[in-house]
């Protein structure tokens, strides 16, 4: 697969982490997580830095595919399925 998908989720009990970390392993997604401490100022900068550029909350989860190929990179913040489902169809083809 050429894609890699990384999942950047809270500790604890997070709604939307659960929802996408169970969707993307019903779409039999593989994805290495993650976890966000609220102490790790840096990373929760970053993410806060894509979440502008993407005029996007920082709402976690935040799904990041890198395309080890052309090493293009798309992500989106919280659950969203019907992102999950269109990856699926992209790694399918």
């Amino acid at each position: 697969m050429s894609k890699l998908v990384t999942l950047y989720t809270k500790p604890g009990s997070c709604g939307q982490c659960t929802a996408t970390i169970r969707a993307l392993n019903k779409a039999e997604i593989p994805f290495q997580e993650i976890v966000v401490n609220p102490s790790d100022k840096e990373s929760i900068d970053e993410l806060r830095r894509i979440a502008k550029q993407l005029g996007e909350s920082a709402t976690m989860p935040y799904v990041l595919v890198l395309d080890r190929d052309t090493e293009d990179i798309k992500g989106w913040f919280g659950f969203q399925p019907d992102k999950i489902k269109d990856l699926k169809k992209e790694l399918q083809s």
